[in-house]
């Protein structure tokens, strides 16, 4: 997984957010957004708003698998993203962050961990 092509990557394994992305790149009037405005603005509420669901099921499961393979990317910039613009989120809630463990697989999980962590320091 690769920086260059994330939020396509985003898009293919998740096509719920299609509409959503494709408005957003809209508002950018052809100039490319970025993986971090993609992810913040359309990840990130879609995100948080299927937790709020609180209904187990094979979205959020392929979401947060997602989520776990930028977590093993070997790019820098892909885990910056994870960490920085949708965990960071995510630890804004406690209650929203406590649904999203039971998601998060392993290597998502530690960096949402030190990223907590950091904040309590």
């Amino acid at each position: 997984m690769k920086y260059c092509n994330l939020s396509k990557e985003l898009i293919i394994c998740i096509p719920e957010l299609r509409t959503i992305y494709e408005q957003e790149l809209e508002l950018w009037d052809g100039e490319d957004p970025g993986a971090h405005n993609i992810f913040g603005d359309v990840l990130n509420p879609f995100l948080i708003q299927e937790l709020r669901k609180n209904i187990k099921g094979e979205l959020l499961e392929r979401i947060f698998e997602f989520l776990e393979k930028m977590a093993t990317s070997n790019d820098v910039l892909v885990k910056e993203v994870l960490g920085c613009t949708v965990l960071e989120r995510i630890g804004d809630d406690k209650a929203i962050l406590k649904k999203a463990e039971k998601y998060m697989k392993k290597e998502t999980k530690k960096i949402s961990e030190e990223i907590e962590n950091g904040w309590r320091k």
